[in-house]
């Protein structure tokens, strides 16, 4: 698709017949606005949504040290 400071409407042809001055430039208008709005998005960051898996992960714990009033190793 073209760039909207590409876009010439006298390169529109119409198919239908008696298509008058006004409806030309209010397809045109139509055309380029879209021109427009699609070159929009392609220049707008992406929306960062965070998956349901994503947003139910925890932080990492934190380590285990081993020693007095710690965690004590299995003696099993």
């Amino acid at each position: 698709m073209p760039k909207p400071s590409e876009f010439e409407p006298s390169e529109l042809i119409f198919v239908t017949g008696h298509v008058s001055d006004v409806e030309v430039s209010a397809v045109s208008a139509v055309i380029r606005g879209l021109l427009w709005e699609e070159s929009d998005e392609r220049r707008a960051a992406p929306v960062q949504h965070r998956s349901a898996w994503q947003q139910g992960q925890r932080a990492i714990r934190q380590p285990v040290h081993p020693g007095a009033g710690r965690w004590r190793g299995f003696a099993g």
